[in-house]
């Protein structure tokens, strides 16, 4: 109870020194003193990068104080055009910033919980900035000189990775084949690199110490582990402390002190001890894969490992060295045989421990990335047997001793003055054989490209089945010491573990292949969180239909980041129609990205999309209607002349059951609406899918009192550059009783429509009501209950 305790008010504390009480509650333009700590990505002429506020105001609050001098915040930072930008740089920035509120739905990428387990409390755009000073730590030095080194290898993204913890250079191909291949934590500085170099300088140095010194044995043992501390605290610090450096760091710490105080230590105590110091050190860390991924392997691992017991060599007759000279041969011969014998069981005996811990990690930690990222990778079980052992054998080793030779050979070229280029040709020498050692993993991450079922989305009825079948096989494996009249109650449970991973497979499979029936009993439409935009999912069963698919910006789209990780979670496998508003980037941004996804499906839009080379590919007129699945699509045409914008060209789609209805509007604006009302259309609706965003150009009082809808959605983003929706549009559908639901506070808001009514669900009030969810005003003072 007492740790309970602790725990919360530690926790509450951290987390009011993080979102206390800044600034106006508004977003607003304000300056700030700070030093750039990474630089995040690039794309096109936009940087971002994260900062380290410099605290320049006295507070007489305790708390506050606290807070900014002692508890490190940090801001995510996009620039246009920017400066030259390094690490280590400090600079006045004026930027305008807002919470880290950011777009929340099933199955997609939680960056707001990622940023609250870096500490980063804003984001913002710079607006103008001048350069303070800049001073470069040892780490950035080496990574400012041996990166653009290693950039020249073949496999140097990969040793970049391995030597100074910095993935930057890895490709989007790259990391595609690490998930595909589990094989991701190789290249993330973990306990297995850790425990291979302290292993390699403890090796080197007892060694050295056997010839050089004439101590004891205990001082010269004592003397090895210190000195391969030493190096590989070092190492820790070259790839910058990572979560699961923390842990490996604070084990074998842990481990050093219990061997010089004599001390017994189990391996769980050294493992609770170091998941204590990290939350001590960061409560927040929890929030994070990488802390649950390295204490779950190392958990895995030690469950995993038993007593290795193997059978002593046959007791041989007698000592060889007592025998008479004619009975030597023979008894040599014999002992030769029991050796050999007693090597092959050893190896067996180490193969069958290796393939136990392989096969559980993959298993069980294959759970856990599906519960983490909604996917698994099914060959990561005999591709990590192989890659394992070489990576502890021969990668680590020969990465690391290239490393030290670098780091000797740069100072000796930098004390003489040598010429670059003379030092760039006698670091790439240095690097060869390491990089070399890295071309048959290159190879394996190739050969995944072509494997079959390289890469398995897992949904969530199938990752809830498969939690319980987990559980149902771990008392299985229990039942043994079960009481004999108790087993068949046992024997129950664990069948009914058992039927939720096969019911739900069975219906997926009937589901999938019972053709599509007129008598629709439910579907649901789901309104994607894409921020200043519009994505819309209407399904039934593993089929589909998308409507808009939000904005691109650059190489990034919220398509990808949104649309087809929640097609996973839901077990959405077949699109059958794209429909596509206009083309507006906020509405058809996302588009050629869908389009590679789901080729088959048919493309309804009014307006020309480039690409298009065959007649299948031309996109379908928004006009007349269709029957899916029970449900009626109906197009609302338009009649307006040339002259008509973008916007009021929009395809309105209106989806109706018989019982319910659903009015997708577009960017309509009030002539639009006019025009519609005019013509006496169709499109009186439950529900109402707000135009343009609410923007002033719509939503007139006579198009709201036409359509009468009962509940009006805005696909807003929060905080949007825009202000959309406007307060008096709100105001509009206020007076008309309309409730009122915006993604960009509630996030993913999914309905589910039955032959009586509909049940709305949003993400951060219902699906994922979690504390680190809720809504992040920037400024806003934050209860840490």
């Amino acid at each position: 109870m007492a740790g309970c305790l602790f725990a919360v008010i530690w926790l509450s504390l951290l987390f009011y020194c993080l979102f206390m009480h800044q600034y106006a509650e508004k977003s607003q333009r304000i300056e700030f003193k700070a030093e750039i700590i990474s630089l995040v990505s690039q794309n096109s002429d936009w940087i971002s990068f994260d900062v380290r506020l410099i605290s320049e105001r006295e507070q007489g609050n305790f708390f506050e104080a606290l807070a900014l001098n002692n508890v490190p915040r940090y801001y995510r930072l996009t620039w246009q055009k920017p400066e030259n930008l390094a690490v280590g740089q400090i600079w006045q920035f004026s930027a305008k910033l807002k919470g880290i509120s950011s777009i929340q739905n099933q199955g997609g990428y939680n960056q707001q919980k990622q940023f609250i387990s870096q500490h980063i409390i804003a984001k913002g755009r710079v607006k103008q900035a001048q350069l303070l000073s800049y001073s470069t730590s040892l780490r950035q030095h080496v990574v400012d000189t041996l990166s653009p080194i290693l950039s020249q290898l073949t496999q140097g993204d990969i040793l970049q990775a391995l030597i100074l913890g910095d993935k930057s250079a890895l490709s989007a191909l790259r990391w595609q084949q690490l998930r595909q291949t589990g094989a991701g934590h190789l290249v993330a500085i973990s306990g297995l690199h850790l425990s291979v170099v302290f292993g390699l300088f403890y090796t080197l140095w007892l060694c050295l110490a056997r010839y050089a010194l004439a101590w004891q044995h205990l001082g010269k043992i004592q003397l090895a582990m210190l000195l391969a501390a030493i190096f590989t605290l070092g190492y820790g610090y070259m790839s910058g402390f990572a979560i699961a450096t923390q842990r490996a760091l604070l084990m074998l710490l842990l481990l050093l002190v219990f061997s010089f105080i004599k001390q017994f230590s189990h391996n769980w105590d050294r493992l609770i001890y170091a998941l204590f110091f990290v939350l001590l050190i960061d409560p927040f860390a929890s929030l994070g894969a990488g802390l649950w991924l390295s204490f779950g392997a190392l958990a895995i691992i030690l469950l995993s490992v038993k007593a290795a017991i193997v059978d002593p060599p046959p007791r041989l007759a007698a000592d060889p060295h007592q025998q008479n000279r004619d009975d030597l041969q023979p008894v040599m011969l014999s002992f030769m045989v029991v050796k050999a014998k007693l090597i092959w069981v050893n190896i067996v005996h180490g193969i069958r421990v290796l393939w136990s811990i392989q096969w559980r990690l993959a298993l069980l930690l294959g759970g856990l990335q599906g519960i983490l990222f909604g996917e698994v990778s099914p060959h990561s079980i005999w591709l990590n047997m192989l890659l394992v052992p070489w990576f502890s054998l021969v990668v680590i080793p020969l990465t690391m001793l290239s490393f030290c030779v670098w780091l000797v050979a740069w100072g000796v070229m930098w004390i003489v003055g040598m010429d670059v280029i003379l030092q760039q040709s006698i670091s790439l020498a240095i690097f060869q054989w390491a990089d070399a050692s890295l071309e048959p993993f290159a190879w394996l991450l190739q050969l995944s490209d072509h494997l079959p079922l390289k890469q398995l989305a897992v949904t969530e009825q199938q990752l809830a089945g498969s939690v319980f079948f987990a559980l149902a096989v771990i008392l299985l494996m229990l039942q043994r010491y079960m009481a004999r009249e108790l087993k068949l109650v046992y024997s129950g449970l664990v069948a009914i573990l058992m039927l939720p991973i096969f019911i739900s497979t069975l219906v997926e499979e009937e589901i999938l292949l019972s053709p599509p029936s007129s008598d629709v009993t439910s579907w649901q439409l789901h309104v994607i969180d894409v921020a200043q935009g519009m994505a819309v999912v209407l399904h039934q069963g593993q089929h589909g239909i998308i409507y808009d698919t939000g904005a691109a910006y650059g190489d990034f789209t919220y398509a990808q980041r949104a649309i087809l990780p929640f097609l996973a979670s839901k077990g959405i496998r077949y699109i059958d129609y794209i429909v596509i508003s206009h083309e507006d980037n906020d509405h058809a941004g996302g588009l050629n990205v869908l389009r590679d996804a789901f080729p088959q499906a048919t493309l309804i839009a009014d307006f020309s999309i480039s690409g298009m080379t065959t007649s299948a590919q031309v996109p379908q007129a928004c006009e007349g209607e269709l029957h899916w699945r029970g449900v009626q699509l109906s197009f609302i045409a338009h009649a307006l002349d040339a002259s008509s914008n973008d916007n009021n060209r929009s395809c309105v789609m209106k989806l109706s059951d018989g019982q319910s209805s659903v009015l997708l509007a577009g960017d309509i604006e009030a002539s639009r609406e006019q025009a519609l009302i005019a013509a006496n259309a169709d499109i009186k609706a439950d529900i109402l899918l707000v135009p343009h965003h609410g923007s002033r150009t719509s939503s007139t009082p006579a198009f709201i009192d036409y359509v009468d809808p009962q509940l009006a959605i805005f696909t807003a983003g929060f905080s949007n550059q825009y202000g959309f929706p406007k307060a008096d549009v709100l105001a509009r559908y206020q007076q008309h009783g309309c409730q009122l639901l915006q993604t960009g506070h509630v996030g993913q808001i999914s309905i589910n429509f039955t032959a009586d009514d509909y049940k709305i669900a949003t993400y951060r009030q219902q699906m994922a009501p979690f504390w680190y969810n809720r809504l992040f005003r920037f400024g806003e003072l934050l209860k840490a209950e």
